[in-house]
């Protein structure tokens, strides 16, 4: 940089001061490059809806923590809703996962075009609600039984019972099953049921029941998504755009373009309403306290903006982003504090300005080094928006988790900092492996662990899934510092389809994956109806038409009224029902006969809204469709 380049920047800085704005967006050659350790770090998911209690099993210490919104997920990661409750995550632009009360998954796979997920019992969906982006991405469902594949934009319901048993329900789209016997594809309208030896399960095709309050929970969440404006300003990289719509608004700033002005109360700041929790790959992570606290946090950047406040620039709309657990700057100041290298006795952070560099704690930045008696205004503008545009704590508070103890910090301090480069020299402690303050449900703890299981997979095996112990991170940041320093069992009986491996024959119908005279991989199953025996848990009885994979398939011509003929209403649909406080049986209604043997082309009519599981009011998220189940703008934790 020239000495007339630095003369200007300076000139920019202490108008900020004076006038207390942002100044314009540097110049071509007046900004500083991007650092070039700012490379991609692992994907990361985030949970964005909770409704009622749930919990999140860490990959790396194996404690089970206390779930919330804008919690970050990794590849390792198991997540437990205790029964009543539901909750969504978000692994990308197109596909979303939700989870029903009583329910437990694990993300095994999140990385190199992989997105996997293990149903260990329960009750999700999986949602690919729009083309993927990139579109190679591959998806998985592993139960014990079979793999699942959703295809592109589809909704497949998955159910597995305690015994492994598994229903899987397409809504939209396809899906394709495997096993080690072969593959079958199913379409829209239809269920298959799966049960058996998982290396030789049989299955039914049969016409999919009736739409529930869990699908009517599902249509909720998609028509909130669907109806979101904010993906037209942010980059489709950038997740939880959606949320931004009802808590701001979007303007046009001729410095920058579009830019998000949030709907907050006088004097507030970004990164002060929220925490610090530790992860592994990225370190310290900022998790935000409001329910958009998503894309604001970790994409993009702040700036004052005068007669308006604090707005959110996203960047260019057609740019490439890529996650970061925080886009701000860490500086120390102060008296030496416990556990925290270079002598800082205070931690503080400011918010990124737009084209401010940023410079990783993390990945291959992981090295420990400051920059001493530097003068904060000069290198973050934000700092220059009086003293309220930084936050800092003291490092036993930081260390503590106790980011609430804010401390006043005055000019004097700001021009005698240390800026961080590198590794945040404050060293984790097991307070901040908790995503918030609260304390894990024991509701939401499940006795059986899905660690303990056999997941069928078509995947190859993951590495990433190897998550590093916490006890060896928290070695390592120290060494870098120099020193500083029982079995959960559903109430469901014989599982989905009575007694699990029973066998095939022409009198049962099981059929066998891979037996011959059907192709692995055929489409246009034909479905039939299902032929209830009374068992509310729907055990196999006589010319049910169970088959094997791989087997020919038979088909039965709908019965209209069959149903009613055996005490069933035709229109009952498949309940997931429970009270909550008790394990929930899965519940097997007749589906409704009418077949769909390809997907719809015409338009998708959802049910109507229905309350699904009970979920309180007040429930936290990141919006829904309306009603008590839909994880609705809920309001502040």
């Amino acid at each position: 940089m020239s000495r007339a380049q630095t003369i200007i920047s300076l000139l920019l800085a202490t108008s900020a001061i004076v006038f207390g704005q942002q100044p314009p967006p540097p110049q071509p050659g007046l900004g500083q490059p991007p650092d070039p350790q700012d490379q991609p770090g692992p994907p990361v998911a985030r949970l964005g809806v909770i409704n009622g209690d749930a919990s999140v099993r860490r990959g790396d210490s194996g404690d089970w923590v206390a779930a919330v919104v804008n919690a970050p997920l990794m590849a390792g990661d198991s997540i437990s809703v205790a029964p009543g409750g539901s909750a969504e995550f978000q692994f990308d632009y197109a596909n979303f996962v939700r989870i029903g009360g009583d329910s437990e998954v694990r993300i095994s796979q999140l990385d190199n075009g992989r997105q996997q997920i293990q149903v260990s019992r329960g009750l999700i969906t999986w949602r690919v609600l729009r083309d993927p982006n990139p579109s190679n991405v591959q998806s998985e469902i592993s139960t014990p039984a079979v793999a699942i594949h959703p295809q592109r934009l589809s909704e497949v319901r998955v159910e597995v019972a305690a015994d492994g048993a598994t229903r899987i329900i397409v809504r939209r789209g396809d899906a394709e099953i495997s096993t080690p016997r072969g593959t079958e594809r199913i379409h829209e309208g239809n269920m298959m049921l799966v049960r058996g030896a998982a290396d030789d399960p049989e299955y039914q095709v049969v016409y999919a029941p009736a739409r529930d309050g869990w699908d009517g929970f599902n249509d909720q969440r998609d028509s909130y998504l669907e109806r979101a404006q904010s993906n037209k300003y942010v980059s489709p990289d950038i997740n939880g755009a959606e949320d931004l719509d009802a808590n701001g608004r979007w303007g046009y700033d001729p410095n920058y373009g579009n830019v998000w002005t949030p709907n907050v109360a006088p004097g507030w700041v970004p990164y002060q309403d929220g925490q610090w929790a530790w992860g592994d790959d990225y370190g310290w992570t900022w998790i935000d306290n409001e329910p958009w606290g998503w894309a604001p946090f970790h994409y993009g950047s702040w700036y004052f903006r005068t007669g308006f406040g604090w707005s959110w620039f996203p960047g260019q709309r057609y740019g490439r982003y890529w996650y970061h657990p925080a886009m701000v700057g860490f500086f120390g100041f102060g008296g030496a504090g416990f556990g925290v290298g270079f002598g800082f006795g205070s931690v503080g952070w400011v918010p990124l300005a737009p084209f401010e560099p940023f410079h990783p704690w993390y990945g291959r930045a992981g090295f420990a080094g400051v920059i001493r008696n530097a003068n904060l205004v000069g290198a973050y503008r934000n700092a220059g928006y009086g003293v309220n545009g930084v936050t800092a704590v003291s490092a036993q508070d930081f260390q503590r988790g106790a980011f609430g103890n804010r401390i006043a910090v005055n000019r004097a301090q700001l021009a005698q900092v240390s800026l961080v480069r590198g590794t945040v020299p404050v060293a984790p402690t097991a307070s901040n492996l908790r995503f918030g303050g609260r304390p894990v449900a024991a509701s939401a703890i499940p006795r059986n662990e899905a660690n303990n299981q056999r997941f069928f997979s078509r995947m190859p095996a993951a590495a990433a899934t190897q998550r590093t112990p916490f006890s060896q991170q928290q070695a390592a940041v120290r060494s870098t510092m120099g020193g500083a320093g029982g079995e959960r069992q559903s109430q469901t009986a014989g599982g989905f389809g009575g007694a699990s491996g029973g066998s095939s024959g022409a009198s049962s119908g099981w059929r066998r994956f891979g037996e011959p005279g059907q192709p692995a991989g055929a489409s246009g199953v034909q479905p039939r109806s299902y032929q209830p025996s009374g068992n509310a848990n729907g055990g196999a009885n006589a010319g049910a038409g169970w088959d094997r994979f791989g087997s020919p398939q038979r088909s039965a011509a709908p019965q209209q009224g069959q149903y009613g003929r055996q005490g069933y209403s035709s229109g009952g649909g498949y309940s997931y029902q429970g009270s909550s406080g008790q394990s929930r049986a899965l519940q097997v209604a007749p589906p409704i006969v009418q077949q769909r043997a390809e997907p719809s082309g015409g338009g998708y009519r959802s049910a109507p809204p229905s309350n699904y599981g009970g979920a309180p009011q007040g429930n936290r998220g990141g919006g829904g469709g309306g009603g008590r189940a839909s994880g609705g703008h809920g309001g502040r934790r």
